[in-house]
Order: C-alpha cells, then structure tokens, then sequence
C-alpha cells in the first residue's frame, strides 16, 4: 500500500512539473466536488427527492427511464448532485487558476529567500493577498452556488462569513506554511496545499450547512406556530 501511495505521488507530481495548471485544475476540481459531498454527509443534509410528473408513463419509456432513474438514485445517495458540479466548476475553471497565478507571484517574490525572517514575511504577504483574494473569490461563489443572484445579497453573504473565514486562515495558514517550509521539499507543496485546501473547506461547508439547516428549522417553526395561532383565532 505504501509503495503504491508513492508511486502515485511521484506520478502525481511528474503531472504537475509537465502540466502544471491542469493538474491543479482537476485536482482542486475534484477536491472541491467531494468536500461538498463530504460536508452534506457530515452536515446530515437529506437527498433531494425529485418528483416525476404527472401521468401515465407508457412500458417501453418506463424502461427506458428506468436505468437512468436508477443512476439518480445513486448518484442522490452518494451525495452527487447539482452543487457538487458546481463545485468541481468553481474548483476547476476559478479556484485552481486563481491560486496558481498568486502562489507563482509569492514564490517569485521571495525565490532564494530562506532566512527566518523571509519565511514569516511570506507568511504574512500570503495572508493578507492572496488570502484575502481567495476567500473573497470563494464566498461570492458559494453565495452564487447557493441561489444569490442580486448584488446587496452577495455582499451581505460575504460580510456575514468574511472575517470568520479570515480567523481560520490567519489560525491555519502559518502553521501549514510553516509545516511545508520546514519539512517539505518544495515539489511537495501543491499536494500539501491542496490537501490542507480541502480539509478547511470541508469543514467550513460543513458548518454553513449546520446552521442553513438550523435556520430553516427555526423558520419552519415560526411558521407552524403562526399557523396554529391563525387556526385558534378563526376558532375564537
């Protein structure tokens, strides 16, 4: 098993020296897709049911149907659905590409710089640029992903989860940076990252999930309560 795990990381990073941005591009892709999938297990987020339309469905189409109906189930079962794509979207086509150009800018900037006060001058450049950026670029797309569409809605999501997004950075980012300085070689970092990458957002998404589902419980029972209230007034 071992010699399997690295032979694949040195495949792995091989990919990375000859295709650099495509691999991180379906690596970050990827990752984003199963930390959604990942986030809804945990979260206890319940499969979507899709109702079939009404009518009579003939044998011959109920047959044809019927693989794809079970692929559905599947698919629900195991988490994948519409926000998932999304996810791998957004991994794929914004997040990848975005974080390769800024880690290629820090790295530049501070090539051949390995004296300890270098190493926390980049760890303090990466946390308020590309930090800041990143999360940024994160929270109006998962504002989008989620049904925002207006500009003052975007904007609220944003200033709700901002800065305790920044916290987890400023808490994480030195320590991962500092891990990757001191033990990794340098061809290691972008699997490091990535992983890193995917652990924040898992559980971030984990907890947003939590409280969507707590709100929408809450409103769920104001609703019922005002019902009950109306149904004993028109009593009265």
């Amino acid at each position: 098993m071992t010699d399997v795990a690295a032979r694949l990381l040195v495949e792995y990073t091989l990919a990375l020296q000859r295709n650099p941005l495509r691999t991180k591009m379906y690596t970050s892709g990827t990752l984003a897709a199963l930390a959604e999938i990942l986030a809804g297990k945990f979260a206890g987020v319940a499969p979507a049911e899709k109702k079939l339309p009404p009518g009579q469905v003939s044998e011959k189409e109920a047959i044809k149907q019927q693989p794809l109906r079970f692929l559905e189930a599947i698919f629900a079962h195991l988490g994948i659905n519409k926000r998932a794509l999304q996810m791998f979207i957004y991994g794929f086509a914004i997040s990848a590409p975005l974080g390769h150009v800024m880690t290629g800018v820090l790295q530049r900037a501070f090539a051949g710089k390995t004296t300890a006060r270098d190493r926390v001058m980049q760890i303090i450049t990466a946390n308020l640029t590309t930090a800041v950026i990143s999360n940024t670029v994160y929270l109006v797309c998962m504002a989008y992903i989620n049904g925002a569409r207006s500009i003052d809605r975007i904007i609220g999501i944003w200033r709700s989860s901002f800065m305790f997004l920044m916290r987890v950075t400023w808490l994480t980012s030195p320590i991962s940076i500092g891990v990757a300085q001191k033990y990794l070689p340098q061809t290691l970092w972008e699997p490091y990252f990535a992983l890193v990458r995917f652990f924040l957002s898992t559980a971030f998404n984990t907890i947003t999930k939590k409280k969507q589902m707590a709100l929408q419980r809450k409103q769920q029972d104001a609703t019922k309560d005002e019902d009950l209230r109306k149904g004993a007034a028109q009593k009265k």
